[in-house]
């Protein structure tokens, strides 16, 4: 398995698209320190905050992008230094001070939420107990029934279906697993705590992708890329490193 880097895994994006969010650029203090304030950020909230520029300004503008370069749009103009974003994925930040009609000469430093991401290449077989252990540095693939082996999923087969599992579905016969939930992903955002979406089972399908509610508190994706007979072949999987964030990359880069 490796880690998907933007160079090998480019998407591309619409074209106009920059690495600024507006021009022309004013004559106000570039606006420094956008930050994430991960500690305020949860769910599909996230809270973006920065340092107060050196002169009086109206306020302050907001902008969010899904990709870099993006399509930039301005999802905040606050007097404070700091924004509140509902989103429904992943996305990088910047700020700039307004005053009337002048603004900042530039944006300021890019912030982002994004999701950690891993390219796999690993094949869950039948027959093998299969686990699956999502950290924020790599995915591990080992013997669920190895009672040192914290698995948050396994792969089990009724007859020729493949059946993702809570890591401590079955204590006795797969002891080391956590627990954990899995729940169908259609869209970048992962359902809530207590959502009906969540389930202690889940069939494996071709080209699909599952979000898991982890037991840490954390949320990863995990990504099939197809399932035949006796084995299940993985593509790709996120880890969002926000604690509680429940926010994942539209994209590969």
């Amino acid at each position: 398995m490796k880690r998907l880097f933007s160079a090998a895994f480019l998407v591309l994006v619409a074209s106009g698209c920059s690495d600024s969010p507006s021009a022309p650029a004013g004559t106000l203090p570039v606006v420094q320190n956008c930050r994430i304030i991960t500690g305020a950020s949860r769910g599909d909230t996230v809270t973006v905050a920065w340092d107060s520029v050196s002169v009086d300004v109206d306020g302050y503008r907001v902008w969010f992008s899904t990709t870099n370069p993006g399509n930039w749009q301005i999802i905040a103009q606050v007097e404070e230094t700091t924004a509140v974003h509902i989103a429904s994925a992943t996305g990088y930040y910047c700020v700039d001070a307004i005053d009337g009609i002048n603004s900042s000469e530039a944006q300021s430093n890019k912030a982002d939420d994004r999701a950690e991401m891993f390219a796999l290449d690993d094949t869950l077989t039948a027959g093998g107990a299969d686990g699956i252990q999502f950290l924020p540095d790599h995915v591990a693939v080992g013997d669920a029934s190895d009672p040192t082996f914290r698995q948050d999923l396994y792969v089990k087969w009724e007859g020729d279906t493949a059946i993702f599992c809570r890591g401590n579905y079955d204590p006795e016969g797969y002891p080391g697993g956590s627990y954990t939930h899995i729940a169908q992903a259609s869209n970048t955002l992962a359902p809530g705590p207590g959502d009906s979406a969540w389930q202690s089972t889940i069939a494996a399908q071709d080209g699909a992708s599952y979000f898991v509610s982890l037991e840490s508190g954390d949320y990863a994706m995990l990504s099939v890329d197809s399932v035949s007979f006796d084995m299940v072949l993985l593509s790709f999987s996120q880890y969002q490193t926000i604690s509680g964030l429940r926010l994942f990359n539209p994209f590969l880069f």
